[in-house]
This record gives C-alpha cells, structure tokens and sequence, in this order.
C-alpha cells in the first residue's frame, strides 16, 4: 500500500493523545508545586514556596458543577467557582453561580450566587493541601420566595460540609517530599498572602520530641 493510500484509522491510532485543559491543568499544577518545592529546598534562609491563586482554583475547577438535592425541595446546581483571597483572615472566600429548581409548589428554576470562606491545612498522610473550616457565608437567589429561601438558607452550612471540607486544592509530588526529608524538612504552616498560599518548609521532628 502506497504513503497516499494510508487509512484515516491507521493515523488515529499513531496520533498522540493530548490531555484535555482540566487535566493539563491539573498536571501543570501539580508539576509547579513540585518545582516550587525543591527550590526552596535548594534556598538558604528561610524555606517557603507558594500555590497561586490560578493553581488553587484549577484544583477546585475540577469539582464542579456539582449538583445536590436538598430536603426532597430543591434541585441545586454549584458551577462556576470564584476565588478571592484573604490575607487579613488567613482564609480564602469561594464563590459559585448558583441553580435551583423547586420541585412541590412551584416547580420554577432560580438563579443566585452562593460563597464560602475557608481555611487550609497541610495533610501529611498524601501530601495535599486541603480546605479546612469551611463556613457558608452569603446565600443570595433571585425571586425566590422567602418561606422556601429561610429553608435553603439553613441548608447552605450542611452543604459547605459535604463538597466543600476537606477539598484538595494542591497535592506536592512524592519526590518533592522525598527531596525535602532528604534535607531535614517538610511542608507545614500555611499562611495565605497577596500573592498566594504560602507553605513554609519546617524541621523534621524526631519521633517523641
């Protein structure tokens, strides 16, 4: 068979494959933490790195849309995931595009928005970096009645718990960790800044100290 008769499967099967953005972004995410890592490692003085703000929010990305049923009432719909930070709290604020569709009297769909504040914490066990006290800020929905909105509204907290507490938002590659114990060191405080999270590298304690 000639190079002009080659099949249109044959060059399927011989073309690389090239990961969708959500999951380039979760690679490219996790291969700058890593980077970050071991550069602070190599960094005499004080040893920190930071997770940007783009690098969280890509984590969370992949979360969402999420949807729920609440209280056999309403179909509820998360998309859309904001992210602001906030370095006076040490907390980050999280905002969502928010459906709903009542399901018994009305069976009309609205629209709002929906936020959350969290903290971080270092999870040692895999090496993630994970949401941690995850509170339900503002619940806001256009037209929607104020009976059914009180309702939804004491609703919000149970929610921030089930999709939101301990989310991943970063995970350090293993040899960065190996790398860092190599030098005495591993991830710990976090504190959250203009620019990002910061993770500050700390001693290795030895067991029992």
């Amino acid at each position: 068979m000639s190079a002009s008769t080659v099949s249109t499967e044959a060059v399927r099967a011989t073309a690389p494959h090239w990961p969708n953005r959500r999951d380039w972004l979760r690679r490219a995410g996790s291969l700058a933490g890593a980077v970050a890592l071991l550069s602070a490692c190599a960094t005499p003085g004080p040893r920190e790195f930071t997770l940007s703000e783009r690098q969280i929010l890509a984590a969370l990305s992949e979360r969402f849309p999420a949807n729920r049923r609440v209280l056999e009432i309403f179909d509820v719909r998360l998309a859309s995931p904001k992210l602001r930070l906030l370095p006076t709290e040490d907390r980050l604020m999280l905002g969502f595009d928010l459906g709903v569709q009542e399901r018994m009297l009305t069976s009309r769909s609205f629209k709002g928005s929906l936020m959350f504040s969290s903290g971080l914490r270092f999870d040692a066990g895999d090496s993630t970096v994970r949401l941690a006290r995850v509170r339900r800020e503002n619940l806001a929905i256009d037209g929607l009645p104020s009976l059914l909105a009180s309702n939804l509204n004491r609703w919000g907290g149970l929610l921030a718990e089930e999709l939101l507490e301990g989310a991943v938002v970063h995970k350090v590659e293993q040899s960065a960790i190996d790398q860092a114990a190599r030098m005495g060191l591993r991830p710990g405080a976090l504190k959250v800044t203009e620019g990002g999270v910061t993770v500050t590298l700390e001693p290795i304690r030895a067991q029992g100290a």
